[in-house]
């Protein structure tokens, strides 16, 4: 109150005729007015503090939720590329007394889109297939478990007949395979699509028959160094809405080939042709298939553990921009 009876004297003062009094008392209420702009300055900057330190409390506490999270993330994340490599050959070196096998795989991500397998059909026939969905992470990871638990042999779809008379089962051709699964998936159901090369290699006759559905082709190294490979096939699969009509058959071509012992057969993905060093370069399909060749007196667990090697050695170790995977096989006799 006494501040306010100042102020209203000062007033009174203000409205004298002396102007020496009423420049004083005009001076003093500007000081006044100064001092109570920064009062309220103060106080505004005290508020502003303590909203700002309340801000930062909250902050670090959702940067320590956050943390925890991403924390989970990746130990689920890294629980799932265990799994999925799991799901990849046991033993890669003795699957039998008449063919041995090799492979390499690394995701560019923890996990990735590309699974292969090896699956006996009977006594005598092998199937072997290599599957790289378009993309890479978690999406195109479940893609490629859910394809390969579709390929397991209690789906029916590697075999025809019925399962109450075995001795009626025939195993289904390369191409068929292919052609269910290009119902089965659909680009509207998984908006995505995949690649894949599908054989069937008969160990007693050394008959090979395979197809692939947009996949970079099988190579076959013979034992005194030939190299070709397996092209026929058809698109890749979940692209049958591409086609022109409904009526348009889904028609994937098969080849036949012999292999004799000591001969080879290679699947890879394009994340290792178009694996890329430091200055940009391609490591490519004649860099491969010249690797390939010169490895060709090598058993094929040297074979594919020295190939990934010279690709990565090219790459200086980059860090991959697709998976890399290689699946190698020899029929021993």
């Amino acid at each position: 109150m006494m501040n306010q009876n100042l102020f209203d004297e000062c007033l009174k003062l203000l409205r004298s005729k002396d102007p020496k009094v009423s420049r004083i008392i005009h001076q003093l209420l500007e000081h006044r007015a100064t001092i109570k702009d920064k009062e309220i300055n103060n106080r505004l900057l005290q508020e502003l503090v303590i909203k700002y330190s309340e801000s930062e409390k909250k902050l670090k506490l959702l940067n320590r939720e956050l943390i925890k999270k991403q924390d989970r993330i990746e130990l689920d994340l890294s629980a799932a590329a265990e799994i999925q490599k799991s799901l990849l050959p046991k033993d890669p070196y003795s699957v039998s007394d008449v063919i041995e096998i090799a492979w390499k795989f690394r995701p560019c991500d923890k996990i990735g889109g590309d699974i292969f397998n090896i699956i006996p059909l009977n006594d005598a026939c092998w199937a072997f297939y290599m599957i790289d969905v378009a993309g890479h992470g978690v999406q195109a990871a479940m893609i490629a478990v859910t394809v390969y638990q579709y390929l397991q042999h209690q789906s029916g779809i590697r075999i025809s007949g019925t399962m109450e008379s075995i001795p009626a089962q025939e195993i289904r051709q390369p191409a068929k395979v292919l052609e269910f699964l290009d119902r089965e998936y659909p680009f509207e159901r998984f908006n995505s699509f995949f690649t894949i090369n599908y054989v069937i290699l008969n160990t007693t006759t050394g008959t090979l028959t395979a197809s692939s559905a947009g996949h970079p082709p099988p190579l076959i190294l013979r034992k005194d160094g030939r190299l070709m490979s397996l092209k026929k096939g058809g698109r890749p699969i979940g692209t049958i809405d591409l086609r022109i009509s409904e009526d348009e058959p889904i028609v994937y071509l098969e080849e036949h080939e012999q292999l004799q012992a000591g001969d080879k057969l290679v699947f890879y993905t394009d994340g290792v042709t178009e694996y890329q060093n430091e200055r940009g370069e391609f490591y490519g399909i004649e860099r491969f298939c010249q690797n390939l060749m010169g490895l060709k007196d090598r058993p094929v667990s040297e074979l594919i553990n020295l190939s990934f090697k010279s690709l990565i050695e090219f790459g200086h170790n980059t860090k991959p921009q697709d998976d890399i995977s290689l699946l190698g096989l020899e029929l021993r006799r």
